[in-house]
């Protein structure tokens, strides 16, 4: 883990924990990735290297990212923040951040909450993003509702049927989130009072999201992997914090667009087989975002970096060169 460059900075009384991989040739593209729960930065460590510096691994240079994966508050090696804080506060945390790095332009990434945090940094803030690639789509336009089974009066019968599916999922899968959003004191005691039942918690999302059709659970994660998950949410004391994004969440209620408006900038979405959180179809989807770039994936659930990284990394290589050239300044320190 200490192999990765990290930093800590202070931005809004938070300190943000980070990792910050120069990439390789003359113009490498700003790539700010937003991680979710319950994993972290460093889930992302096998694809770092290969984004940052691709001529390493039998690819070109002038494909590079220089790569940005802050902790969220609460999470990791970040500090906890003084209440909960929903995910525009932390949209607008990150993209500090990334000025921070001085770099004017950049392209995000995320799944799971990183997902819905790329969708809102891309509507806030289209004059700093230049493209969001995205394993999720939370963001909505007016009249739908992710996992409420909502849909706008003009929804077409492909969106109601993904919709009405969505949403039969939610409903076997959704207690923990309901449990996160509304006792998060109270499973943060059992939680971190039992390592064996912190690790159940987090391993089990870690089963129940995967794409497990072609490959067993075993195959698709390592011990390493799991326990190394679990152990950051535990010796950083993070567990507790880290589920209060989901509270906040709940009170801020956005997750859906205002009436005729929706994400202009460039969109990609990678539609891995995510069998929890799966991905609408690129007809819905373009009712919300501008979406470019559409990949239906033959693997990998919700967790592409560790089930299906090389399709990931090839998904972001496709959606940097549509989406560039664009002028990414950056002041030299």
């Amino acid at each position: 883990m200490n192999a990765s460059p990290q930093f800590i900075t202070r931005i809004d009384e938070v300190d943000i924990h980070f990792i910050y991989e120069r990439g390789s040739g003359s113009n490498p593209a700003p790539l700010l990735i937003a991680h979710g729960w319950p994993y972290s930065f460093h889930s992302y460590d096998g694809i770092v290297d290969q984004l940052a510096h691709p001529e390493r691994h039998g690819g070109r240079a002038e494909d590079a990212f220089s790569v940005v994966i802050p902790s969220y508050p609460g999470y990791d090696f970040s500090s906890r923040p003084q209440e909960p804080m929903e995910p525009l506060a932390i949209a607008f945390l990150f993209d500090k951040l990334i000025g921070r790095l001085e770099y004017d332009r950049y392209i995000v990434h995320g799944g799971d909450w990183g997902a819905h945090i790329t969708s809102l940094l891309g509507f806030h803030l289209s004059d700093h993003v230049v493209g969001i690639h995205s394993t999720a789509l939370v963001l909505r336009e007016a009249g739908a509702q992710q996992l409420t089974g909502e849909v706008p009066n003009d929804a077409s019968e492909e969106e109601q049927a993904f919709v009405a599916m969505e949403y039969a999922i939610w409903k076997r899968e959704g207690a923990y989130s309901q449990l996160h959003a509304t006792k998060p004191a109270k499973l943060s005691y059992a939680m971190m009072d039992s390592p064996v039942g912190l690790a159940a918690w987090i391993v089990e999302a870690f089963h129940a999201w995967s794409d497990r059709n072609k490959r067993s659970f075993a195959e698709l994660f390592t011990f390493d992997q799991l326990l190394t998950e679990v152990m950051l949410y535990l010796v950083t004391d993070a567990f507790p914090t880290s589920i209060w994004i989901y509270g906040a969440a709940k009170r801020h209620e956005i997750t859906t667009l205002p009436p005729g408006q929706r994400v202009n900038v460039p969109t990609g979405l990678a539609a891995f087989p995510d069998p929890v959180f799966p991905m609408p179809p690129r007809q819905v989807a373009q009712r919300s975002h501008n979406v470019m770039q559409y990949t239906e994936m033959s693997s990998g659930g919700h967790f592409p970096f560790y089930e299906a990284p090389d399709l990931l990394i090839k998904d972001l290589r496709d959606f940097r060169k549509l989406v560039l050239p664009v002028v990414l300044n950056r002041t030299p320190s």
